[in-house]
């Protein structure tokens, strides 16, 4: 079994930057520090490659491979956030974990005798990522950042005859993104937000098998965005700090085109994630 894994990535975790700034516009301290949390119930849309064995047109046995979009459990994961700002620079740090399982019912498998068996078969990804992100405020309600993303995926796999999961793959990415933040009002303190960054990956497959092959390289483009609405939800009478409530909508993929060292063909790959997200953010 070949994989090639779309690592993923959440730069620019900077609407708790946008955030905290577009609700108090009376003085405000040179130097703030923000800390938060993002609550994000995700729907989970990856791949799952698999190999089969036939005969060609001639009538010689041969194998192939294929690569089925498939679509994982929806999931609710936590990312904390911190970032501290001085005057119109800014540095924002998150962290985020995600797992999910991708079952296919029917999953076909080269036997040792060459045959192709078909059997269920399930995934588990476990993805760490973090994100280092500097950025500046162009105008009070607009930012432009670059963002450095390091993440790290683990996929167990197990089939139906052999129901014990067991390593598949660990992919590496590496990525530099370019982002732009926005914050405006709408109704009294009620502000629309949104963001979004792209940028290039690097990405490093490994295989628990060494047979499968080991260290691969992979170039891919990954895109992010969010938009939503926040609202003050506790302000110091000072107006320089407080917490705020925002929820929307995030969405996040990663592109990849294979190559012939992975798979017999080239292929298009697309893993994606998207869904509401709630973000709580207090500024000191």
């Amino acid at each position: 079994m070949r994989v090639r894994k779309t690592r993923l990535l959440i730069p620019l975790v900077l609407s708790m930057a946008v955030c905290s700034i577009g609700h108090a516009q009376t003085t405000m301290p040179e130097t703030r520090f923000t800390v938060g949390v993002k609550a994000w119930h995700a729907s989970w849309l990856s791949y799952m490659p698999v190999n089969y064995s036939g005969f060609s047109a001639g009538g010689a046995p041969t194998t192939g491979d294929s690569v089925n979009e498939i679509e994982g459990k929806s999931h609710t994961d936590f990312m904390p956030l911190i970032s501290v700002r001085h005057k119109d620079l800014f540095v924002s740090l998150s962290y985020a974990r995600f797992t999910s399982d991708f079952r296919a019912p029917t999953s076909p498998i080269i036997t040792p005798g060459g045959q192709t068996l078909i059997t269920s078969r399930n995934d588990r990804f476990t993805r760490r990522e973090g994100d280092l992100n500097v950025g500046y405020f162009i105008t009070p309600e607009v930012a432009i950042a670059v963002g450095y993303k390091d993440a790290t995926e683990d996929r167990d796999t197990s089939l139906g005859i052999a129901p014990q999961a067991t390593p598949l793959i660990r992919t590496k990415a590496r990525g530099v993104l370019l982002g732009v933040i926005g914050s405006f009002a709408v109704y009294d303190k009620l502000r629309f937000y949104a963001q979004a960054g792209y940028g290039p990956a690097r990405l490093t497959l490994d295989f628990a098998d060494p047979a499968l092959g080991a260290n691969f390289k992979a170039n891919g483009r990954y895109l992010i965005g969010e938009i939503g609405l926040s609202y003050p939800v506790f302000a110091n009478p000072s107006g320089s700090g407080g917490a705020v409530l925002s929820l929307g909508y995030r969405t996040q993929t990663i592109k990849t085109n294979s190559d012939a060292g992975i798979f017999r063909e080239a292929h298009g790959l697309r893993d994606v994630r998207d869904g509401a997200v709630l973000s709580l953010n207090h500024t000191f």
